[in-house]
């Protein structure tokens, strides 16, 4: 059985390699068109295939299930166009073995991707996340776009982008008193410094009088902000750029403060259940390996791969998306569409037994 394992194991491996290797050439190269018109002096074409190149982890480990799927597809469709799954079926080996052969190492790839989502993608998504950040905000000194508000006593302050240093960039305090605006701080970085202390560098301040505005440039301000570095910098990352620990982190956060966790409960579910996912897609590869694309063309067999892969993708998203609007578990939402992967392919597999 060690021999089967292995000769089923790698034409599946060698196929999901392949796929991947494929699915992230497209990926990069439709992303690179898309993004292109962005080029400016100061996002050069440099700067976007630096951030293009960190987003490469994350894409891979988001392509895993179904990259699984399609893999599986080619791998076994190989063996069934020679006949070999007809020997093997003859030597009396049941399906299911098979199939746990093709399960096995889309299993151990499928965990490597939620250690790269753990490990190594969060890491290079905020470093892209920062790169774009700072140079779109160079633009212009005054844009306020992307980045985060934030709320402390009667002051309102954007940030632009932080790093995992506690540094914060592009900042600016709105500070109002009976809901009119008294002045402005507008500093290009600030460091923590004690307790609720900031130090806001290289500033501008902006007072509004009755009469008049006045306005001049200090090189160090101080700044009460009752807000850990830590929550500053993961309030500045989108939900799927945060590892399975930090979502973990920041949902407790925003728990105590009242505040709702749906968005990164969804995307903490979609990264946790990708081996899941990645079994699930496996299945209904086998099953229609088995089943209906036995005698198929191997262009046939990548077809329905792409098309089953684009549906769950979309059925992925529309339940994620509902559970969102609909105010139920996203946990919920991330389970319909593997579950239902799961029947169907378990189904499909007990009729072509």
């Amino acid at each position: 059985m060690k021999q089967l394992d292995s000769y089923i194991g790698k034409g599946v491996v060698w196929a999901f390699f392949a796929v991947v290797f494929i699915l992230l050439g497209l990926d990069y190269v439709l992303t690179f068109i898309e993004q292109v018109k962005r080029i400016s002096e100061f996002y050069t074409i440099s700067n976007l295939l630096e951030v293009l190149l960190l987003r490469l982890p994350s894409k891979f480990a988001e392509y895993i299930p179904i990259a699984s799927l399609i893999g599986t597809l080619v791998g076994l469709g190989a063996l069934a166009s020679t006949s070999e799954l007809t020997v093997i079926r003859a030597a009396g080996i049941p399906i299911w073995r098979i199939g746990w052969s093709a399960i096995k190492p889309i299993l151990i790839i499928s965990l490597i991707g939620v250690g790269i989502s753990e490990f190594i993608a969060p890491n290079a998504d905020q470093r892209a996340n920062l790169i774009e950040n700072l140079k779109k905000q160079q633009t212009s000194d005054n844009i306020i776009s992307g980045g985060v508000w934030i709320r402390s006593e009667e002051k309102y302050i954007f940030i632009g982008a932080a790093d995992q240093k506690g540094t914060l960039y592009n900042v600016k305090v709105f500070n109002s008193k009976n809901q009119t605006l008294q002045s402005t701080q507008i500093a290009k970085t600030a460091q923590y410094k004690t307790a609720d202390e900031w130090t806001l560098n290289q500033v501008t301040n902006t007072q509004f009088l009755a009469d008049k505005i006045e306005s001049n440039n200090t090189n160090f301000e101080s700044l009460t902000m009752t807000f850990k570095p830590e929550h500053l910098y993961l309030a500045t990352q989108e939900p799927e750029a945060l590892s399975l620990s930090q979502s973990i982190s920041y949902q407790n956060y925003l728990e105590g403060q009242d505040l709702n966790t749906s968005r990164y409960e969804l995307e903490f579910w979609t990264k946790a259940l990708r081996p899941v996912a990645s079994i699930a897609l496996v299945l209904i590869a086998l099953s229609s390996v088995f089943g209906p694309l036995r005698s198929s063309t191997m262009g046939s067999r990548i077809f329905s791969g792409v098309m089953i892969g684009i549906i769950f993708q979309n059925g992925l998203n529309l339940f994620g998306r509902m559970s969102l609007a609909a105010d139920f578990s996203p946990l919920l939402g991330v389970l319909i569409p593997i579950a239902i992967c799961l029947a169907i392919g378990t189904l499909q597999l007990k009729r072509a037994k």
